[in-house]
């Protein structure tokens, strides 16, 4: 070993002090990922909201049982799967540029978004 690399703890060669801070640099979210999971944040909720009112409200009202209106429902429980599937994992790889959730779940993910845009 030489002199450079013998006291190395990290794979950068930097002080813990200094390690930690571009640890807690890379963590903490910019301003502008910030406003971009908020505004997912926002289509998470109104969707979510959207999509359940869509279906109770075919639900309660017997006339509003048609067969057009059980295809707008099905269209929002597919949509309702979507949001809770693909947009929190997706939110979450976009602010951190890491995956977390492992090679079977990245392809699932990917798969579930594909087949919902066709």
């Amino acid at each position: 070993m030489d002199n450079g690399t013998a006291n190395c703890n990290n794979e950068y060669c930097v002080s813990d002090e200094d390690y930690l801070a571009m640890i807690h640099e890379y963590i903490i979210p910019t301003p502008l990922e910030w406003m971009l999971i908020s505004l997912h944040v926002v289509v998470f909720v109104v969707g979510l909201v959207g999509n359940a009112l869509v279906c109770v409200s075919v639900y309660r009202n017997h006339t509003m049982r048609t067969v057009t209106n059980y295809f707008i429902v099905n269209l929002a429980l597919a949509d309702f799967l979507v949001i809770l599937v693909c947009l929190p994992p997706t939110v979450l790889c976009d602010v951190t540029e890491t995956w977390f959730f492992g090679r079977i779940t990245c392809k699932l993910v990917l798969y579930l978004q594909v087949s919902a845009s066709i």
